[in-house]
């Protein structure tokens, strides 16, 4: 499959559906440049791989999970082994002009539009956008118009700097070493139970401190922040291992099946076998 071109359709913002490659060739995309590109699976699940933070990775993406690609970046896309199931993709297209639009509009935000590649992911969890791209392609197949497609742009611009720009560093935050062993901590003993204690060891501070400066660093809580990356382990797994829930349950951190399906609901909106019928059809 070759490369992706924008559609013209509208002005500042793209969507396309890709279906699974004929000849079981991986597809690429590429995010041209001035443009920001979202990739999420709408049919199934596949294998995508591109560079990520420090080299070349391959992952799974899943319903429900995007890759965002700051422009220049290229992935590229095959059906997930054993089954090698067919798959379909929606790309979407940003114009970086929104992005810088909406950085300067907003003076939270303000400097996150200047390096694109911190926003940059081959995978992340985040249904909202996954189910905005259902939408946007069902829009432009009904001829909606460059108005409903400029304010769902300057939206998901508002969206991507929010959650994922990177901030000013704080004076009242953890620095950059701190977090990064305090997160290690974290998926290295998913299994265990972790405290807030065991949590303000690893950043070397007093638990009150560490609780203010992790949520000003990650604008979450400790616990919330741990109870999402044990839920997205968890979707993974569901996806991709053959174990029982009540096993991939303690494997996150959830020693009683029943707290287990609780959260999981709580974040996905079903309950873990539901996820597991759901999206291992692909």
């Amino acid at each position: 499959m070759t490369t992706p071109h924008l559609s013209p359709f509208w002005r500042s913002l793209t969507v396309e559906r890709h279906p699974t490659p004929e000849n079981g060739s991986a597809a690429e995309h590429r995010a041209p440049d001035g443009w920001f590109g979202i990739v999420t699976p709408v049919r199934g699940s596949c294998r995508i791989e591109g560079h990520d933070g420090g080299g070349l990775r391959r992952t799974t993406l899943v319903p429900g999970e995007i890759c965002r690609l700051a422009p220049g970046n290229l992935v590229r896309l095959s059906r997930k082994p054993p089954r090698h199931q067919p798959f379909a993709v929606a790309s979407v297209g940003l114009s970086a002009a929104v992005l810088r639009y909406s950085a300067e509009a907003h003076p939270a935000t303000a400097g996150r539009d200047r390096d694109l590649a911190s926003l940059h992911t081959l995978r992340a969890f985040d249904p909202h956008v996954a189910s905005m791209a259902s939408v946007l392609l069902r829009a432009r197949a009904a001829g909606a118009g460059d108005d409903y497609a400029d304010g769902a742009a300057r939206y998901l611009a508002a969206h991507l700097l929010h959650a994922y720009g990177e901030a000013t560093p704080s004076a009242h935050g953890l620095n950059a070493e701190q977090l990064r062993a305090v997160t290690s901590y974290m998926r290295e003993n998913l299994a265990a139970d972790i405290t807030l204690d065991h949590l303000a060891k690893q950043a070397r501070m007093s638990r009150y401190h560490f609780i203010r400066r992790f949520t000003a660093t990650t604008g979450q809580t400790p616990l919330r922040y741990l109870t999402q990356r044990r839920i997205e382990t968890a979707r993974h797994l569901l996806v991709l291992d053959a174990d029982p829930i009540a096993d991939i349950a303690r494997r996150c951190g959830y020693p009683r099946r029943e707290s287990f399906a609780r959260a999981f609901r709580t974040h996905t909106g079903c309950s873990p076998s539901q996820y597991r019928k759901r999206v291992g059809r692909g």
